[in-house]
């Protein structure tokens, strides 16, 4: 079912594969993926052309396609729906003459009557520069056998504990997609009693969408705002964590619980692929670092 095309002045190859649903694995393109693919990347193509002939910098701007086949009768594309991502710091007629500049994609020309074609146009929003907020406590009597401390936090309206037996992931993952929680009407305020847990955070609307922490408990309460996706994982040991919310008057817990699987959620799958930001304890600081210092300083601790 696999076929490869070589392109003869460049020699790069599409490979292609019969999709599942059609006696095929779908470990490549299926040759109709390349027809919408072929669609899309036009669109890119003469958007790209129009911006340059005008001297704009046109910047990160997706299409996404969603391919819907017949159900009945002989099989074919009934239908390409296109979601095309523009930049945030767009002009409005800019956008206008890119939106006209489309309709001369030729591929497009030879789809238009014989398959359905949508095409929705969305303007990315500026992201948000966020930095993450640890409320620390304050520690009135620490000794070898007992740490006492105030793990109060300003407006707090509510608590919950959540224990991890063992290396426990909170919320479980579905299939092979992550699952994560999202809270509309609370602020998590979690701090770590007992072992270490470790956090990701994705938020898609944040100039740094993807952070992970390694939260401890001299590291204070990690503060994780409305809106944002988490997630968490404790280590063989386990972990204890005391969350401080902050609720408003719409809370319910019937709603704020409900795992987000990033089966369906692109955006969230888009943030989780952005290298991360990562937090650590070191120095008895909080630091901010990235992939390659954190491997330094894991080769140092083990050299």
């Amino acid at each position: 079912m696999h076929t490869e095309a070589q392109h003869e002045r460049s020699g790069e190859k599409i490979r292609t594969d019969a999709p599942v649903d059609h006696a095929g694995k779908g470990e490549n393109f299926a040759p109709t993926d390349l027809l919408a693919t072929a669609l899309g990347t036009c669109f890119l193509t003469v958007m790209g052309i129009a911006a340059k002939e005008q001297g704009w910098k046109l910047n990160e701007t997706t299409v996404e396609i969603d391919k819907k086949m017949t159900i009945q009768g002989p099989r074919k594309i009934e239908s390409l729906s296109l979601h095309i991502e523009m930049p945030a710091d767009i002009k409005p007629d800019q956008l206008k003459a890119l939106k006209k500049a489309t309709k001369d994609c030729p591929v497009l020309r030879n789809l238009n009557d014989s398959i359905q074609i949508k095409v929705k146009w969305n303007q990315a929003q500026k992201k948000q520069k966020r930095s993450l907020n640890f409320v620390p406590t304050h520690v009135f009597r620490e000794t070898p056998q007992v740490t006492f401390f105030d793990a109060g936090v300003k407006g707090s309206n509510g608590s919950d504990v959540v224990i991890h037996h063992g290396s426990a992931l909170s919320p479980p993952n579905d299939d092979d997609f992550e699952q994560y929680y999202v809270h509309h009407h609370q602020i998590d305020h979690n701090l770590v009693l007992d072992g270490s847990r470790t956090f990701t955070l994705l938020n898609p609307e944040w100039d740094e969408p993807h952070h992970v922490i390694y939260l401890n408990q001299k590291m204070g309460a990690l503060q994780i705002p409305i809106g944002t996706y988490h997630r968490s994982v404790s280590g063989p040991d386990g972990s204890m964590v005391l969350n401080q919310a902050v609720r408003d008057s719409d809370f319910d817990p019937n709603k704020e619980f409900i795992p987000v699987s990033l089966r369906d959620r692109v955006d969230l799958r888009k943030a989780k692929a952005v290298d991360p930001v990562y937090w650590i304890w070191e120095g008895g600081q909080i630091k901010r670092t990235n992939l390659n210092s954190l491997l330094a300083t894991t080769q140092q601790m083990k050299a």
